[in-house]
Order: C-alpha cells, then structure tokens, then sequence
C-alpha cells in the first residue's frame, strides 16, 4: 500500500469513529478527503451517502426529519421521481449493507422517509404486536389485524426498529400473501 491509500485508510478510520458519534459533519468531511486522497478505497463513495442519510435524518424542516433530503429530492417533486429516488438509493445501499457503517440503519430511514413522503405509515396491533403499513386514510380507523385476526384502531407507529422486524408487513407484503393464499394450487 502506498503512502496516500494508508493515509486515507486512517482518515476513514477516523471518520468512522465520528459518524459512530454521531459527529456527521465531520465524518462526511473526513470521508470526502480520504475519497480525494484514494478514490479507490473500499466502499468509501457509499460510506459517504450513508453519512448524509443520517445527517439529514437529524436535520428538522417544519417539524419532521428533512425527508426530501435523506432521499436526496428537490422541492417539488413527483411521486415517481420520490419512487425513483427512494428504489435507487436503497438498493446502493443494501450492496454495502455488510461492508458499511450504519448502513443498515440508512435502509431504516430511506423506508421511514419513502413512508413519509408517500403518505403511508405504520401501526402495530396491540393484541399480536405485528406490525403493518397503511396508507393515511387509514388512521384513527378500525381495521383487522392479518396476524391475530382481531380488530383494533390503526394509530401510528413510529420507531426505528419497527422496519427491520421480522413481525412487519407492509400492505403491499400483505396482498402478495393473500392473493398466494388464493391462487389455486397446480
């Protein structure tokens, strides 16, 4: 290794122990200068976008996480350019999922984000504790349960951990299931 590609290694060493603290304008700059020292270094162009997922996780517009730029959209937007955007991004990072810091946590927020933006959002059964993706036209309604088969009032949910839980199902995951269920058997 020549003397730039141990230098970057370093300054991307130490770049992870600011983004593990939570120091992101930071590490985006140490990140950055390791990349311009050695371009080449192992997923370190990612490394970079997981860094501004988080940042602008963190960064609050009228209330709410800024959204548009966790996804990286200009104001305004179309549906199909958030969809474009969020599909994008999320599978670029899920390629670094195993070789990148906080990158399965930037999978969380891009699918936070895409439910913002989207107008979805989540609900957890009280009696089962599985947990669902509606739409927003949904909440404060009665709706039954797919798990326990008990009805409850769909309240919103909002957690970090909930779109990694193996209990989870989205609406959309929910209608590929029931319409398996019908399909007749060959």
């Amino acid at each position: 290794m020549d003397c730039n590609n141990e230098r970057a290694l370093a300054i991307k060493e130490t770049a992870e122990k600011k983004f593990a603290e939570k120091d992101y304008a930071e590490a985006k700059k140490l990140a950055q200068e390791a990349k311009d020292l050695f371009p080449g270094l192992g997923f370190i162009s990612l490394f970079i976008t997981v860094i501004d997922i988080y940042f602008y996780r963190q960064e609050i517009v009228n209330g709410q996480p800024n959204w548009r730029a966790v996804l990286g959209l200009e104001t305004p937007s179309t549906l199909d350019k958030t969809c474009e955007k969020y599909y994008n991004l999320y599978e670029d990072v899920k390629l670094g999922k195993n070789n990148v810091l906080g990158a399965e946590g930037a999978l969380q927020i891009l699918s936070e984000a895409f439910c913002h933006l989207t107008g979805q959002f989540w609900t957890v059964c009280p009696s089962c504790q599985f947990q669902f993706q509606y739409s927003t036209d949904s909440i404060n309604k009665e709706i039954l349960c797919f798990n326990c088969q008990k009805y409850y009032v769909a309240v919103p949910f909002y957690s970090a951990t909930h779109l990694t839980n193996s209990r989870t199902m989205s609406r959309f995951q929910r209608r590929n299931v029931v319409l398996a269920l019908k399909a007749p058997s060959s």
